[in-house]
This record gives C-alpha cells, sequence and structure tokens, in this order.
C-alpha cells in the first residue's frame, strides 16, 4: 500500500503543479487523497519541486475516520522576498489547530484536525 500510495501522490501532485505552471499561477496546493501517510505526501512534494524548480508546493491529505489531516510545503530556496516555508505552513495549518515543524531544506510538514 506504501508504494501505491506514493505512486499516486506523486502523480497527483505532478499534474497539479504542470497545470499551475502551465497558468501561470505562482504556486500550487494539491489534495492527494492517501490517508495520514506522511512518506507519500512528503514524496510528492520532494518530487514535484524537483521538476518545477522555483514553484511552492503543499500536498495535504486527509482521513476522515480519525479526522485528521497531514501537510508538507516546500518553498524553493530562491523563493522571493525571502519567502520561507513556515511563513506559510503555520498560517495554513492554523484552522486546523495543527502543529508544524521543520523548515529545513525548505520542507515542512503539519498536521490538525
Amino acid at each position: 500500500m506504501g508504494k501505491e500510495n506514493i505512486q499516486k501522490a506523486v502523480k497527483t501532485a505532478i499534474d497539479a503543479a504542470e497545470a499551475a505552471v502551465s497558468e501561470g499561477k505562482p504556486f500550487c496546493v494539491i489534495h492527494a487523497d492517501v490517508g495520514l501517510d506522511t512518506t507519500a505526501v512528503r514524496e510528492a512534494v520532494v518530487k514535484a519541486m524537483d521538476r518545477f524548480k522555483g514553484l511552492p508546493i503543499m500536498v495535504f491529505s486527509t482521513d476522515e475516520a480519525s479526522n485528521k489531516a497531514v501537510i508538507y510545503a516546500g518553498v524553493p530556496a530562491d523563493a522571493p522576498n525571502g519567502f520561507k516555508v513556515l511563513d506559510w505552513l503555520t498560517p495554513s495549518i492554523a484552522p486546523l489547530k495543527g502543529k508544524g515543524g521543520g523548515g529545513k531544506n525548505g520542507l515542512a510538514q503539519g498536521q490538525g484536525k
């Protein structure tokens, strides 16, 4: 199931990032339906950022049974105006009363209810 989730999340993220770039959007936010599989969500962000350099990407997934969400965000090091990943993640998880952390190498994760 893990490999399938990774493939599904990566494909979803790359397809959405490609659409965002073609539409001239400055960022991409994606829902990947892989439950609370943090590995799959992280891989989706990493792979999409590798392919679409310079594009900030956020991928989230939810699990209705536990009423939780996991979120990974990636912001390239050369983002304009010194924009940092936690500048994006922290307010994004606030409505979930979530917690986030990281910020290492332009990646951060969070989760909430």
